[in-house]
């Protein structure tokens, strides 16, 4: 809004002197799409070089509320960056409610709930855009908003006689203690269409009653919150349907959570260990948030990242609680999670962790002083087979010799290190990519094209290795997105690399993934670009 003040100032300055009448937009029409929540995505030249057709063609090839979501996080967070960055409207595009609705939709799936009610809270004139009030009361009475929502619900221009508006002022007129007027509101509604379950809760709630049994789970904001307000303020999460939206059963995996104060850890993480499941899983949970003894910390995430049954299941665990490494000790014990934990570290992005325990792994964990009066003793074997030295002292009370882990493991450590840092040239690199890549084989030649594409040295054979392939994913968005990566079309080539990544059949294709990789590169993401890599590396080393 600033910069388009400052042209409009510059404009009106010199109108005396122009031979043309001036076309000037008023300064309060900012457009939905110019709304931005981020400042390390795309800037506001984002849809430069790209039409309204064209970008809401390319929107629409983003996972929606109703689809699967995406093949990876790293790939999530990079449609949700792309998607929070505000700017200047594609040609044609300013005003478009279909556009401002489809970002809403497509933020939704990639960065939930509470994403998407931000960005409308940020957005000017939502109760004049209905599609606009619709998600802006849905999220906000999803997510504890309900004044907010009853706000947009009170205030809406278009279609408010409409059932489902009708029950959310029916609800907003009985939270502010009007009984009779939301029993009255309801009933119009239920003139249009019947909602038994919204009745009985609206009842319930007027009447302070106990809700009927025969109401089920909560399918829709609205339902959520009224379930909410049924509720004691500090009892679980109501439960969600299983059909109800993703978005809406993603936040009944967030219930406010509070540690529970455990007396001695050590103990607590021997209980956890006993227990399978996710019964396992939160308790160890419980002892890694415990905030004393950070050894018996450092082995609960130990076995958290060492449960996980799957690439992408480590993945999430260690975007999860990857930020407790800071605070973690390296000794003995927990060096035998050391592997897992420093990649957990470069996960999160904590470098200086990723690091310390790298060189920890390679060094071993602080030695032990050797008493100096075992110094020259000679080892005996004991009467029970035990070795011990002349004055008794068992052997196995002194440091053993370190033994890094395996020199294969130690390659992909590096390798992630220098991606997250990118840092794809110099220094013992080529050494570091070259060894990877022998022990990976033809399988990592995506790995190989992407990081050439950043900058890492490409050996001679990998243009056989393209050249002997015998098909290539065939995508149309693959030509479109080159040709938007030479127009320079940003917003346009971040999302259809987005969407070549995020399906299987051309993710897996080296080329297709190593220009996907590129275009995100181009399109000024290169910090997702690398992060994309490192999950790609990472996920071959589990």
């Amino acid at each position: 809004m600033i910069s388009r003040a400052s042209l409009l100032a510059a404009l009106l300055g010199g109108a005396a002197s122009a031979q043309n009448p001036i076309e000037v937009e008023r300064l309060d029409a900012l457009d939905p799409l110019e709304v931005s929540l981020t400042t390390r995505g795309l800037d506001e030249r984002q849809w430069a070089g790209t039409g309204r057709d064209m970008a809401e063609a390319v929107l629409m090839r983003l996972p929606g509320t109703g689809d699967g979501g995406y093949a990876s996080e790293a790939l999530g967070e990079t449609a949700r960056l792309i998607l929070l960055s505000g700017g200047q409207p594609p040609a044609g595009g300013r005003g478009d409610a279909r556009l401002a609705e489809l970002r809403v939709d497509r933020l939704l799936a990639a960065g939930g709930a509470y994403d998407a009610f931000d960005l409308l809270e940020r957005t000017p004139n939502v109760n004049r855009r209905p599609e606009l009030a619709r998600w802006h009361a849905e999220l906000g009475f999803a997510t504890g908003e309900s004044e907010r929502a009853c706000q947009t619900a009170n205030a809406l221009i278009e279609n408010r006689d409409a059932p489902d508006w009708l029950r959310r002022r029916a609800f907003c007129l009985a939270l502010e203690g009007q009984g009779a007027a939301a029993e009255l509101t309801a009933e119009l509604a239920r003139a249009h269409s019947e909602d038994d379950d919204f009745d009985a809760r609206l009842f319930a709630y007027t009447l302070a009653t106990p809700v009927a049994d025969t109401v089920g789970p909560a399918d829709s904001g609205l339902d959520l919150a009224m379930a909410r307000a049924l509720l004691d303020q500090e009892a679980d999460m109501p439960p969600i349907a299983d059909t109800a939206p993703a978005w809406l059963i993603a936040l009944g995996h967030r219930p406010p959570y509070e540690t529970p104060y455990i007396t001695d850890a050590a103990a607590a993480l021997e209980a956890a260990l006993e227990l399978t499941g996710r019964e396992r899983h939160h308790a160890l949970e419980d002892v890694l948030a415990h905030g004393e003894d950070r050894e018996v910390a450092a082995l609960a995430l130990g076995h958290l990242l060492a449960d996980t049954s799957s690439a992408a299941r480590f993945i999430h665990v260690a975007r999860h609680h990857g930020s407790e490494v800071e605070t973690l000790p390296v000794n003995e014990a927990t060096l035998a999670h050391g592997y897992d934990i420093a990649l957990a570290s470069m996960i999160v992005g904590d470098l200086r962790a990723a690091a310390r325990w790298r060189n920890a792994l390679l060094d071993g964990p602080p030695r032990r002083p050797t008493p100096s009066n075992l110094a020259g003793q000679p080892i005996v074997e004991m009467a029970d087979g035990r070795l011990a030295y002349a004055d008794g002292t068992p052997v196995e009370a002194v440091q053993p010799e370190w033994v890094p882990p395996s020199p294969q493991r130690m390659v992909t450590l590096d390798l992630s290190l220098a991606i997250a840092r990118d840092a794809l040239s110099g220094g013992n690199f080529d050494a570091v990519f070259a060894a990877w890549l022998e022990s990976q084989g033809e399988a990592a030649l995506g790995e190989q094209l992407a990081l050439a594409e950043l900058g890492a040295g490409q050996p001679n054979t990998s243009r056989m290795a393209v050249l002997g392939r015998e098909t290539v994913a065939a995508a149309p968005e693959w030509p479109v997105m080159e040709m938007a990566m030479r127009s320079g079309a940003r917003a346009e080539t971040a999302l259809l690399a987005v969407s070549l990544l995020n399906r299987p059949e051309t993710s897996a294709d080296p080329v297709v993934f190593s220009r996907s990789i590129a275009a995100l590169d181009a399109a000024g993401l290169r910090d997702n670009a690398l992060a994309l890599v490192l999950e790609r590396v990472i996920t071959r080393s589990r």
